[in-house]
């Protein structure tokens, strides 16, 4: 089968990754598959036979769209697209594809919905628009789904995020005294809170010390808290690693304090290396799908930085209870490895094309 996976950019975040996993996986399986992307400035390593293709970008928003339909119509016609697979709402040129031709859509929504939508009029009817008129909708939690209605809920398919392969095996010995994150240094994150709640801890031990691997739009203004906190010789931000979970495997815990997440995948990845994870319980309920308070981490409110702060001292004193959080975690390599839940999005292909 001939698929085309449309994302808006190939460089680091989790719907480009989840594409880059999905594009593999479905390359191995005998289909032929291409990526199309608006931004391709770096990317996730991709499997060879893979064909990316750049769609056109104007600053001129009406040219913009205009001479993306003409590229994307041009491309799928060309190459005989069967299927296209957006992992956002898509937008009128794949919409516009599957109605002129033979071939079929599937969208999916990659974030909380209620962030994304509720405050942004257009998007709003967007989402409703283009997932009314795909093949199917996969959410990445049930929330997702709840979020629209029945007629969009009755085409849809819950599917969580893989666990990428090549993740490194849990680390065995005594761990550092290191607290990590990962990711976008975007507000969605919360990072703030982070290092507001590792103040309250460096007020009762300066033993640990926090890093934060990351790039984005608040660099500057959280190294600016960094020295307001004056957490200068215990807090650092350092840029994003392609090596990143070989690096934190001895770390001591995981913290994520976003205000709101599909599934993360820094959580994901950080609970296969066996870490203790702490996170945020926030919408759309990816955390708390994957994370059984108490069991295999621990989860916080969302912005309670006395909350974050405690679960943090909670796992410092008591290094037993934070190594059964950490073996209990590791088990997501299984429930949620490539092959168990690139198997879910085949199936829904294959349901979807003998419709």
């Amino acid at each position: 089968m001939k698929i085309a996976i449309v994302v808006t950019k190939i460089g680091r975040g989790g719907a480009q990754r989840v594409s880059v996993v999905l594009a593999g996986y479905l390359k191995r399986r005998g289909h032929q598959v291409s990526i199309l992307y608006y931004d391709g400035n770096g990317t996730y390593p991709l499997e060879e036979g893979i064909r990316c293709h750049q769609l056109p970008y104007s600053k001129n928003v009406i040219l913009k769209h205009g001479k993306r339909i003409r590229a994307f119509m041009r491309y799928c016609k060309e190459n005989q697209i069967e299927l296209v697979l957006a992992l956002f709402r898509g937008y009128d040129y794949t919409w516009l594809y599957r109605t002129c031709s033979s071939s079929r859509l599937i969208l999916s929504q990659r974030n909380d919905p209620k962030a994304e939508y509720d405050h942004h009029v257009v998007a709003r009817w967007e989402s409703r628009f283009f997932f009314r008129g795909a093949d199917a909708v996969v959410f990445q939690t049930e929330e997702e789904r709840d979020y629209f209605g029945k007629a969009i809920q009755k085409k849809s398919l819950v599917i969580p995020n893989p666990v990428m392969n090549g993740i490194p095996k849990p680390y065995e010995g005594q761990r550092k005294k290191w607290i990590v994150n990962f990711c976008r240094l975007e507000p969605q994150k919360n990072l703030p809170l982070l290092l507001q709640a590792f103040r309250v801890v460096c007020d009762v031990t300066e033993e640990y010390r926090l890093t934060i691997f990351g790039n984005g739009s608040q660099r500057e203004y959280l190294n600016g808290l960094i020295k307001e906190l004056r957490l200068e010789s215990q807090a650092e931000l350092v840029p994003f690693s392609a090596t990143v979970h070989e690096e934190i495997r001895e770390a001591a815990m995981f913290v994520c304090s976003s205000d709101f997440e599909g599934i993360s995948n820094s959580m994901l990845e950080a609970m296969a290396l066996g870490l203790p994870c702490i996170c945020t319980d926030c919408p759309a309920g990816g955390a708390r799908q994957v994370i059984q308070n108490g069991v295999n981490g621990l989860l916080t409110p969302v912005g309670d930085r006395k909350a974050l702060a405690e679960a943090m001292l909670q796992l410092i004193g008591d290094p037993e209870y934070a190594s059964r959080l950490g073996e209990k975690a590791r088990q997501v390599r299984e429930t949620y490895s490539v092959e168990t839940i690139c198997s879910q999005w085949e199936a829904l292909i294959d349901r979807v094309m003998k419709t």
